[in-house]
């Protein structure tokens, strides 16, 4: 089984001139990426192009992984910290698709800086974020949320939502990263409630506030997307994918994979592997 690392970044940026990776990994923050040449990721088993110059914002827990760069390319990425993101109080439904797996490429960022000096403004951060100066550092991360605000704006102009419940994006916090660390295993809502000494009933209604999606229903969209991962990275055949994703039956993971993605997994792998890979399937 093709092993996928899980941690934190924190509040934090880093400039490269990274190659491929060896191997997706996950983490408990929303990331932002940004190349000044096009990049490609295999997210959540799906390949997605990066243009240059291009803001891309995910929550990472997802599996991801950078498969396709030119040399010489430098990429930057953000991590902002799961709490931090749920307290900006951003729009609903930027924070819920971010949270159901999906890629946000805005064409556009109505933002004072312009969309032509993220790839510097990004540079400027990682050496900021973290640094000697409280206040500088301070000042980077309000740039980001605003920038991030921009972002979720352009998705869906015109909405709002009402600032989070004291305490609360901690606890969902913590119900997220524990399903992300646990998804694979025998867990329910009352695990995943116990984990932050709440009720379930509780729990399920403060996640649904918070992330617009419930508990079992992110519970569901990790193992798709574990399992995904795991048709497009692996040789395990589809009945080791559904029991290594999480799913107690083969039938009950052909059922719900039919449903989410609206194909069989062996399509699914066939569709998505490269030209190499076919000719093992």
């Amino acid at each position: 089984m093709v092993t996928v690392a899980q941690h934190s970044f924190g509040f934090a940026a880093e400039v490269d001139e990274p190659g491929p990776m060896t191997s997706a990994h996950r983490h408990d923050d929303v990331e932002l990426n940004v190349g000044d040449a096009d990049v490609t990721y295999l997210l959540s088993g799906t390949r997605t192009r990066i243009p240059a110059h291009r803001v891309a914002v995910f929550w990472a827990a997802r599996p991801h992984q950078l498969i396709d760069v030119e040399p010489g390319t430098h990429v930057s990425w953000l991590t902002v910290p799961l709490p931090a993101f749920l307290a900006w109080g951003l729009p609903d439904p930027f924070v819920s698709s971010l949270l159901a797996g999906r890629l946000v490429i805005p064409r556009a960022v109505d933002d004072p800086g312009g969309a032509g000096d993220l790839v510097d403004r990004f540079a400027r951060w990682s050496r900021e974020l973290g640094g000697p100066s409280a206040f500088v550092d301070r000042t980077a991360r309000l740039e980001v949320e605003a920038l991030v605000r921009r972002i979720s704006l352009s998705e869906d102009a015109g909405r709002t939502t009402a600032p989070p419940v004291p305490g609360s994006t901690e606890r969902v916090a913590a119900m997220a990263a524990f399903v992300a660390g646990h998804f694979a295993e025998p867990v329910g809502v009352a695990d995943v409630a116990a984990h932050v000494h709440l009720h379930p009933g509780h729990a399920m209604a403060l996640f649904k506030r918070v992330t617009g999606t419930s508990i079992g229903g992110y519970l569901a969209q990790c193992r798709l997307a574990e399992a995904q991962r795991l048709l497009v990275s692996s040789r395990l055949p589809v009945t080791d994918v559904a029991l290594a994703a999480g799913f107690g039956s083969t039938s009950q993971f052909y059922e719900r994979f039919r449903a989410a993605v609206g194909t069989t997994p062996s399509a699914y792998r066939r569709r998505t592997a490269s030209v190499d890979d076919r000719a093992l399937l």
